[in-house]
């Protein structure tokens, strides 16, 4: 009988272990499904927006067959454009209108040494600043920033200069131009806009977007904020009109101003993998309605990234003839406390030429 016993209960022990086993691997796999879903969707606004629009998917089959009408529609139009004397498939960048041909982009990189094409793929990796192109390739600061004006003045990055309350002067940050765009995809094979995120994640630092929402609330409500609301929680409360429509944040957050009023700000979190238009729709949103922008991010270099993010949206505001300056609040979440202790960096577009 209790040789019996002791058999039911070294069954139980096994059984014990794998049921865990099984609940650890299912967590796994549905974190691993959660992820594939949101990285799928991602690449459907991106390269595919009017189709994803027009099906609305929701599940991940959905997804899948709507990229498979997107792939296959693009193969029939390169199909076709084959038949053109000097097709190419590079779409015109949007602020001249001018077709940018990667073969001619590719016979430009071949001109640059070593050096300055391990510099412009830093920049391109968020290594935007002179500071930190000096501190990845371990130069002084004055041949980083020789490097990154030579690649200015070769056509593949432009500059906009950010101010501090600390530093009048500012520092500036550089990103690609529409022919700097184009080399990205002859360097590394994939469009810039990937090229964040994935640095993030190879340097172990890369937190989506869903988890950075919650580790904001969760540091807001600790440092004193009673009402702290997300977008996951209710959609309405986090969103705002402007002349474009409409746009929903991330959070909103009810906070005291300095003449003691409550205000609502509205706060956003970038993991880095959002594609361009995305990121252009809702600084379009922030400046248009406040001029401001509150963002939190997963890193220090995060914050490079999205500052230069913003840096690029800025230059391409053609339609403001006489610049502007914007004012971005940026922060990494685990440095996050108080709304007015987040860093303030302003950023000027000076007037068109």
């Amino acid at each position: 009988m209790e040789a019996r016993v002791e058999e039911l209960r070294a069954l139980v022990v096994q059984y014990r272990e794998i049921a865990e086993k099984l609940s650890r691997e299912n967590k796994e796999l549905k974190a691993d499904l959660e992820d594939a879903r949101r990285r799928l969707k991602s690449l459907l606004q991106m390269f595919f927006p009017e189709l994803y629009r027009e099906k609305s998917p929701a599940s991940l089959g959905e997804m899948i067959a709507v990229l498979a009408d997107g792939l296959d529609s693009w193969r029939r139009a390169r199909l076709e454009a084959s038949y053109a004397p000097e097709a190419s498939t590079t779409p015109p960048p949007e602020e001249t209108g001018v077709r940018v041909d990667p073969r001619r982009i590719r016979a430009r990189l071949q001109r640059l040494d070593e050096a300055e094409r391990e510099v412009l793929e830093l920049a391109l990796r968020g290594y935007c600043t002179v500071k930190a192109v000096s501190e990845a390739l371990g130069v002084r600061r004055e041949r980083a920033e020789g490097l990154l004006a030579a690649l200015r003045r070769r056509g593949f990055l432009d500059v906009l200069r950010v101010k501090t309350p600390r530093d009048a002067k500012g520092f500036k940050i550089y990103f690609p131009s529409p022919h700097g765009e184009v080399a990205c995809e002859v360097m590394v094979g994939k469009p810039w806009s990937l090229l964040h995120a994935e640095e993030l994640k190879e340097r172990g630092v890369y937190v989506d977007n869903e988890r950075l929402i919650k580790e904001v609330e969760l540091r807001l409500k600790h440092a004193g904020y009673e009402r702290v609301v997300t977008e996951l929680e209710d959609p309405s409360e986090c969103t705002f009109r402007y002349s474009g429509g409409s746009h929903r944040a991330d959070l909103s957050v009810y906070a005291v101003d300095k003449e003691g009023r409550e205000v609502k700000v509205y706060l956003e979190c970038e993991s880095m993998s959002n594609p361009l238009y995305q990121v252009e729709k809702m600084l379009d949103a922030h400046f248009e309605a406040f001029g401001k922008i509150y963002v939190v991010v997963s890193s220090g270099l995060a914050k490079r990234m999205m500052l230069q993010r913003v840096c690029y949206w800025a230059w391409r505001k053609r339609n403001r003839p006489e610049g502007f300056v914007f004012e971005a609040r940026v922060e990494a979440v685990d440095r996050l406390t108080k709304l007015g202790y987040m860093p303030r960096y302003l950023v000027v577009r000076p007037p068109a030429r």
